[in-house]
């Protein structure tokens, strides 16, 4: 029996450089044959669709090549714990793009901006159809990248459109408009 008994040799491929102590975690990409950026086609209420047809339901952290599931329920959820894969990344990222679900006040973006400075991550924080605009657009630069995305709250094909009360006739009914 004891004769099929092999050995095992591991060996890592870890810069020294890069090693910041006990404990630090790696990743290693099964996928680096994959030649095709992933970007995002249309996003709603639910969640994303991306190029390669895959619908991703509720909030998600996108790379240029692989795509995460990001455990918050809206921005202000958004703090150091759920930033911090984000600065430990070797290498760093270029640019950090957090698509937020809804407008928030001055205060509340310079918080969080304050806090992504802090772990040394260089961001842009915008409406979430901005940044899915931007994202695909620096993607396709070959740039390393990430963005942060919360579906919006409200339907985008309708959030641009305010109905207003008219006080003309109806053209049809010739009677006022309700």
């Amino acid at each position: 029996m004891l004769h099929n008994l092999r050995s095992l040799h591991v060996s890592q491929n870890v810069r020294r450089e890069a090693y910041d102590g006990p404990g630090k975690t790696t990743v290693t990409i099964l996928n680096k044959n994959e030649t095709s950026l992933l970007l995002i086609n249309s996003y709603n209420q639910a969640g994303f669709t991306l190029n390669n047809g895959l619908k991703m339901v509720g909030p998600m952290v996108l790379f240029s090549k692989s795509l995460l599931f990001w455990n918050v329920a809206s921005a202000k959820d958004i703090n150091k714990d759920s930033l911090v894969l984000f600065s430990v990344l070797e290498p760093k990222l270029d640019l950090l793009i957090i698509g937020l679900e809804e407008d928030y006040e001055y205060e509340f973006i310079a918080n969080l901006k304050k806090i992504i400075k802090d772990l040394g991550i260089n961001s842009e924080i915008l409406p979430v159809d901005q940044a899915c605009s931007i994202f695909n657009f620096v993607n396709l630069e070959n740039r390393y990248i990430a963005a942060a995305l919360i579906p919006p709250k409200r339907n985008p094909l309708f959030s641009s459109f305010t109905i207003k009360k008219s006080n003309k006739k109806n053209p049809v009914t010739q009677s006022e408009s309700d």
